[in-house]
């Protein structure tokens, strides 16, 4: 109860995301947070592009704020007071473009949030991260998103040895809205998770598969992975920070 007394104010960067979304939604209904704050390149979301489910919460209860967050002196002005900050930051394209965005990015965060006193640091990684060798595997399909992750990971752990929280899920499925309509990922994400980790042989040859096994057991519920993350980062942060894995996120949920 001290602990969680303390923890005021939160921001999510990259909150207008799909991930961002439910994780300031997460944080909100957690009724842990007397401010909740986004901060990403588009501010706040239009309406139609928040899934319904969360539209009257996100849309009443979190502060948008619209920046860079290359841009160290906005980093500096808007991070200062927070207790703690998330990034769900990601994107995919080129292996140069995937890097910066899903590297860089949190590494500057992560290397401000430390300057200005931020004592928790959350991050959605991916399952991938310390089962490939990447230095190995450079022709591998979104080899740039990896190696970002990867290296925001040692950068956050080395800033925040013990107020880390790094999730490692895979596919994370929901409800997701795009300019086209919504996007039921669910209706793939189940079904896979399933056959790849409860349907006897069948699974076992599914985990076998380099890569794809590890992304087809590691897919779990966006539901799942905001409420880990926030039920973590309000937890007194333990010796050597908190790294949750596929199974562990399902399980804290």
């Amino acid at each position: 109860e001290k602990f969680i007394a303390i923890m005021q104010r939160i921001l999510v960067l990259g909150g207008s995301g799909y991930v961002g979304q439910n994780i300031c939604h997460r944080a909100i209904a957690s009724g842990k947070f007397k401010v909740v704050q986004s901060l990403s390149r588009s501010g706040q979301p239009k309406s139609d592009a928040i899934v319904p489910s969360l539209r009257e919460a996100l849309t009443e209860k979190v502060e948008w704020i619209e920046g860079d967050i290359f841009d160290q002196k906005q980093r500096e002005e808007i991070f200062s007071g927070f207790d703690c900050i998330i990034s769900t930051i990601g994107a995919f394209g080129s292996n140069e473009f995937m890097e910066r965005v899903c590297g860089d990015a949190t590494i500057e965060a992560a290397r401000t949030a430390a300057d200005v006193g931020v004592s928790r640091f959350g991050f959605i990684s991916s399952a991938q991260v310390g089962r490939i060798d990447l230095e190995k595997h450079k022709r591998l399909p979104l080899y740039g998103y990896f190696k970002g992750k990867t290296r925001a990971e040692d950068e956050i752990q080395k800033k925040f040895p013990d107020g880390h929280v790094i999730l490692r899920p895979g596919f994370i499925y929901g409800s997701k809205v795009t300019p086209f309509g919504p996007l039921p990922l669910n209706l793939v994400g189940a079904p896979i998770d399933f056959v790849s980790r409860q349907m006897g042989p069948i699974s076992s040859l599914i985990q076998s598969l380099p890569f794809v096994g590890t992304e087809c057991t590691s897919m779990v519920p966006v539901t799942s992975v905001a409420e880990s993350m926030i039920s973590q980062i309000t937890k007194p942060a333990p010796k050597g920070g908190k790294i949750l894995t596929a199974e562990d996120i399902r399980i804290q949920s």
